[in-house]
């Protein structure tokens, strides 16, 4: 067996040295490459690190926080919650909301929500390079919420920048002649009464006080005396020492923070001298024109508008009451206004003394580029050398005149050489906390981000109040042309600040040498009704919470009239949309009744969407919306005249129609084909809502119910929704609106049931005693079913009311026409249940059954696409919108149909108070 083994190994062997030779050659080319490849690769892995020890010798912007690279590496803040890390509106559900074009007003949340991508993707896109060590509360978020790269870089640097204390200087110069002597000046020790203060301008407890911070602190609020007291309060006043001077023991207490200085005692204060100085306000009463000042002596004045939104109507109008030859109008619309740009470039070929400006910014409530915008616009007006103006004042859309510009014109030459400005006041640490002056903020993606707290200049006054400004021209030359270190300073400073243009003029005239040259008058009549106006509401756009006035009414007409004799000329907010009686009452005011008679006098048009604005901000529910209004009018046209038959073509445009200040609905203007003929034509058409609600038990408290209607984007200063003709699809925010008038005070639940008869949800809300208008937003998942939905309120487990509403199927997706996949998940409605909470044990209280025909209709129409989906938008939107009429644009043979240049509610007729050709004309409202 031995040898027969052996020979088979031998053989073998034999065999193998055979197959090794014959393949030899192969196995040398494989070695061959094989050791390539490994060169190569060791040659790359060299070069890699030999790059990476050139990034590390170079690049000081690591390790990185652990927190921040969290954020880099999955877009998450560690620890908070996902509200804090997505704010958005649609709950990760939908496709964004756009914007309705009432950029001044909306508050809703419109922009794109963030898609998670792949891994692949998030490393090679998801990256940036902090400078330092991030750990603060507020700029990891601000970076965490922050969607583009670009932003959180930015964000990161400023963030290291704010750490070192370098984004400006943290001591500025003061220049105001009016300076006093003897600053940190040492007086003494004196005695304090609780209730009775030696220095009465207010304190401040420092947690590192110091003589020398105390004194700065008296300084930034234009005080001459800072008293020290109990280790931590710093007091300022412009008197001291009327409670008798004590001896210095009992001013012995250490400093907070600062243990070789004494800070005082209990009701004793050490007091030191600021070197402030005093600041001068100059008196300037109402003087009015009496016709007698020649024209060659009259101060001009530049006007200034800054625009946003699409009320064009109600700029020409404004436009029109100040409008003079002597004077010069400036216009600046928001970047993203293209309607209104388009609208207004027609002024400036008619009118020499109008321009718009190319220099465009895309402002936002509170942040730092108004402020850079208004630098911008008074560069461009001293540059323009044959507009010799003496005074600069900034208006915008929503103000109106509350006197002649006769009146200013005489009032300003009178006071030549001031500056008009309104204070805050000697409070200045409350001004400081409430507008967010020591916290730094940074604008990005139209957002402005809070990144932390921060330290003031010293050495200055600091001092603001409203951001509407009445400059003269050598301060307004001295801000643009000089660049000493205090403007440098301040420019740097308000970089990062929230609503700096309503503190770096103040601060800039009351420190530079024109500190004796200014007026505590803006010239502007607010209507501040805080209680309604300071609402959070533009906490979409801005990391804090803010106020705005309130929109003047027809009551307030009286008020506004109290005001004619005092140096008033301008009063805000008007918005024609939603009160222009008050608008007109101040025209018979200004003008006497020239306008009685006049043509479209009580109506009102507002352009909610226009074909050549690209890409259009409308959202998706409002796209289909409009072009099933189009397709339902067509209809209707040849229902009731057999020879009108039309096939829409083209979308043009849409306004909203309001009559004596109620919403009389949309008209649609949109080219047609004439089937008679093949004409092409252009038609509008009158759509307006029908109200469905009831009161199903009108007795006891029900009787105060006066009204209910579901919108979205729902103002709670004015206490209207923005979304004026409640177009509402999958993924608008949806709430409920509700009026009642005075009585007893008790509780409603309030349920939302869908399409498919589903319970979404029951909330109860308390009614209060009084008169009440209430907004109800039930936090629902997103998209919700489309189809009519019902809103039932119970009392006591019993239904006494309810309405109706209709959530649209949508044709568009993100502004383009919709796929079927998109369209299957827009329709279907939430995954799950709408809320955490199942209501089906509501049914038999609300009476409503389950229905699984109901289930199964909802799921084929989820289905539908293309011409079976506007088919099923179309049979619903006329139970919610009746077409009222149509008039054309053009004469049709064998088709009676009026003239839109003729017919009262069309938006192509006459409208004297807002018609370009009326500005600067004697008839009918010369001035």
């Amino acid at each position: 067996m031995r040898s027969v083994f052996s020979s088979m190994a031998a053989s073998r062997v034999v065999s193998t040295r055979r197959l090794c030779s014959r393949y030899k050659y192969f196995f040398y080319v494989a070695l061959l490459i094989l050791g390539l490849q490994g060169f190569l690769g060791y040659s790359f892995y060299s070069m890699k690190e030999v790059d990476q020890s050139r990034d590390r010798a170079t690049d000081s912007r690591r390790p990185h926080d652990s927190a921040v690279k969290q954020v880099h590496d999955t877009g998450k803040n560690p620890g908070s919650s996902s509200n804090d890390t997505l704010n958005n509106e649609n709950g990760g559900k939908g496709p964004p909301a756009y914007d309705t074009g009432h950029a001044s007003n909306s508050d809703q949340n419109n922009d794109p929500i963030p898609i998670p991508v792949q891994d692949d993707n998030t490393r090679k896109v998801a990256k940036y390079q902090p400078n330092c060590d991030i750990t603060g509360k507020e700029a990891v978020s601000a970076i965490t919420r922050a969607k583009s790269i670009q932003c959180k870089q930015e964000l990161a640097d400023v963030t290291c920048l704010h750490n070192q204390n370098k984004l400006y200087a943290l001591r500025l110069p003061r220049f105001c002649p009016l300076r006093g002597n003897g600053t940190g000046q040492y007086l003494g020790c004196f005695k304090d009464l609780l209730n009775d203060r030696d220095l009465e301008g207010g304190f401040q407890e420092l947690e590192e006080n110091s003589p020398d911070k105390c004194i700065n602190l008296c300084i930034r609020g234009g005080f001459n005396y800072a008293g020290l007291q109990y280790g931590k309060e710093c007091w300022c006043g412009e008197t001291y020492g009327k409670h008798n001077k004590l001896a210095e023991e009992h001013c012995s207490t250490k400093c907070a923070g600062h243990a070789n200085a004494t800070c005082g005692g209990y009701l004793a204060a050490r007091v030191f001298k600021t070197g402030y100085g005093k600041t001068v306000r100059q008196p300037a009463p109402l003087v009015k024109s009496d016709g007698s000042q020649a024209r060659n002596r009259q101060v001009k004045i530049v006007f200034v508008l800054t625009l946003n939104g699409r009320q064009v109507r109600q700029v020409v109008r404004l436009l029109r009451t100040i409008y003079h030859p002597h004077h010069y109008y400036y216009i600046h619309v928001d970047s993203r206004q293209e309607f209104m740009f388009r609208e207004l470039l027609a002024l400036e070929r008619r009118l020499p003394n109008v321009m718009l400006t190319r220099h465009r910014f895309a402002t936002i409530w509170g942040g730092a580029s108004l402020l850079q915008a208004h630098l911008a616009f008074l560069k461009e007006v001293l540059e323009k050398k044959e507009w010799r103006w003496d005074y600069y004042i900034n208006l915008s859309e929503s103000d109106y005149p509350i006197k002649s510009i006769s009146d200013l014109t005489a009032y300003l030459t009178a006071y030549k050489g001031l500056t008009f400005l309104k204070s805050h006041g000697k409070d200045t640490p409350r001004f400081i906390k409430k507008q967010g002056l020591d916290q730094t903020f940074y604008e990005c993606e139209n957002h402005l981000w809070r990144i932390g707290r921060r330290p003031l200049p010293t050495g200055i006054r600091m001092d603001g109040g409203s951001d509407w400004v009445c400059l003269y021209r050598d301060f307004a030359r001295y801000l643009i042309m000089e660049k000493d270190d205090l403007l440098r300073g301040l420019q740097a400073f308000y970089k990062y600040t929230l609503l700096p243009a309503e503190s770096f003029f103040h601060t800039a005239l009351q420190n530079s040498r024109f500190c004796a040259d200014s007026v505590d008058n803006n010239l502007h009549l607010t209507n501040w009704r805080r209680k309604q106006g300071c609402k959070c509401q533009y906490k979409h756009i801005v990391d804090w919470c803010g106020c705005s006035p309130n929109d003047f009414k027809s009551n307030d007409l009286e008020r506004l009239m109290k005001y004619e004799d005092k140096p008033l000329f301008f009063a805000r907010k008007f918005e024609a949309v939603v009160n222009q009686e008050v608008i007109n009452s101040l025209d018979v005011y200004l003008f006497g009744h020239l306008q009685q008679g006049i043509t479209g006098l009580s109506s009102y048009w507002q352009n909610e969407y226009h074909h050549l604005d690209t890409p259009t901000k409308n959202r998706d529910a409002h796209l289909t919306f409009y072009h099933s209004f189009m397709r339902v009018a067509s209809q209707a046209i040849s229902l009731r005249q057999a020879s009108c038959r039309f096939r829409p073509l083209q979308l043009l445009e849409v306004n909203l129609f309001q009559e004596s200040d109620h919403f009389h609905g949309l008209l649609v203007l949109f080219k047609a084909e004439y089937l008679t003929t093949g004409k092409e034509v252009t038609l509008e058409t009158h759509v307006h809502p029908k109200h469905y609600y009831s009161v199903l038990d009108p007795k006891g408290v029900m009787s105060r119910l006066q009204f209910l209607e579901v919108g979205s984007d729902f103002d709670p200063k004015e206490l209207i929704f923005r979304n004026y003709g409640r177009l509402l699809g999958p993924f608008d925010d949806i709430t409920l609106r509700h009026v009642w008038g005075p009585g007893k005070e008790f509780t409603v639940s309030m349920a939302w049931i869908d399409p498919a008869n589903i319970i979404a949800a029951s909330y109860d809300v308390k009614i209060p005693a009084t008169t009440f208008v209430g907004s109800h937003k039930p936090v629902l998942n997103r998209p919700v079913r489309p189809g009519v939905w019902t809103v039932k309120l119970m009392l006591n487990m019993v239904v006494v009311a309810e309405t109706q509403f209709l959530v649209t199927p949508i044709t568009y997706y993100q502004g383009k026409a919709i796929s079927t996949s998109q369209a299957q998940h827009s329709h279907s409605g939430p995954v799950g249940l709408y809320t955490s909470k199942d209501f089906s044990e509501l049914r038999g209280v609300l009476q409503v059954p389950q229905s699984h025909t109901m289930e199964d209709e909802a799921a084929v129409n989820a289905k539908k696409v293309g011409n079976d989906l506007e088919v099923w938008i179309d049979n619903l939107v006329p139970l919610f919108w009746v077409t009222k009429e149509t008039c054309s644009l053009e004469a049709l043979d064998s088709c009676a149909m009026d003239d839109c240049r003729k017919t009262p509610w069309s938006s192509r007729s006459p409208d004297p108070k807002s018609d370009v050709q009326t500005i600067g004309s004697k008839l009918p409202f010369g001035r």
